[in-house]
């Protein structure tokens, strides 16, 4: 197994000078610029512009189990044409309120243990990045990975181990066992993401775009404001407005989260929806649980990055609305 190592630093931490004071800047984590470490994460280009890219992280000190999405910046503006006398060409991990619980829990000298691994949920496989904090200075944890850290020929408070750490796999093997997996979205990701240079299309997969859409519509239907749930197993479907057939993305304002039936109704084109987010079913639909709908407004995500967007809603209801008569009756 292979782990990054690293010791934060004053700096990266926004420059708190005691406890109790706002950081002067930003919170992140610097990532070292060794070919080794630049690998261990996902590639950034230096030709996109701050290229940037959504990193998954399962933080193991917190209380349950939990996927934090983080925003991961290559800060390249030295190779475009920037006049500033210090050009940045660097990493960072940014930090946000859900990773730190809310506070400034990382302080200069605690050291962070990443590994990345495979997660399925839902059938689908998505690599993530589990995470610890190791805060007591007291502890063989953290007498062993500054070791490694001394010994790492990376310069700066940066290793790569290949090893076991078997307080990291214990807390690993715990909490994936007896705890269900709940999403967080910080709201300052998305508006990070929104300023973003990056190609937008490419910053998702079908993974995050589910993560995204089922935390956008707090993991219920929109049509039916309902869940049936059980631990990890629901029966809701993150649908795409246009179709990925279509050339539609994974854009989350591109989603709806809707029930396994609501899906494949608006799948079939037996319904689609109104510029002003009502439901309109179609004329042949003799249905009196969707007529029963017609007309009503969807519930709509508070985060205006995730809200439906009217050009997918309108290829939709030109292009898939009433599909099912075409396609032959069913």
């Amino acid at each position: 197994m292979t782990y990054y190592i690293k010791r934060l630093g004053h700096q990266e931490l926004g420059s708190i000078l005691k406890l109790g004071d706002k950081p002067a800047r930003g919170r992140y984590i610097y990532i070292s610029k060794d070919e080794a470490i630049l690998t261990f994460f996902p590639h950034l280009s230096t030709l996109v512009k701050n290229d940037s890219s959504l990193l998954p992280l399962i933080p193991l000190y917190l209380p349950r189990l939990e996927k934090v999405y983080c925003n991961y910046i290559y800060h390249n503006d030295k190779f475009h044409g920037s006049t500033s006398s210090r050009p940045r060409n660097e990493y960072r991990i940014y930090s946000n309120n859900s990773l730190e619980m809310n506070r400034y829990l990382f302080e200069a000298n605690d050291i962070i243990i990443i590994k990345k691994d495979k997660l399925i949920t839902d059938g689908v496989t998505q690599l993530v990045y589990y995470i610890d904090l190791v805060k007591d200075k007291t502890s063989a944890l953290y007498s062993n990975c500054m070791n490694i850290i001394e010994k790492s020929p990376i310069r700066g408070d940066h290793a790569l181990y290949d090893g076991f750490l078997e307080q990291f796999e214990s807390k690993v093997r715990t909490l994936t066992s007896d705890h269900e997996l709940e999403v967080t979205i910080d709201p300052s990701v998305t508006k990070v993401i929104a300023k973003s240079e990056t190609n937008l299309e490419s910053l998702f997969t079908s993974s995050s775009f589910r993560d995204f859409v089922m935390v956008g519509y707090e993991s219920k239907c929109a049509v039916t404001g309902s869940v049936i749930k059980y631990n990890n197993f629901s029966n809701l479907e993150a649908a795409h407005i246009r179709p990925k057939s279509h050339g539609g993305t994974f854009l989350p304002s591109n989603g709806l989260s809707l029930s396994r039936d609501i899906h494949w109704a608006f799948d079939k084109g037996f319904f689609t929806l109104n510029d002003d987010y009502t439901i309109l079913v179609h004329e042949e639909i003799e249905s009196k649980f969707l007529n029963g709908l017609s007309g009503k407004s969807i519930t709509l995500p508070e985060n205006p990055f995730i809200k439906p967007d009217l050009n997918s809603i309108r290829y939709h209801r030109n292009n898939v609305f009433g599909l099912f008569i075409t396609s032959g009756r069913l």
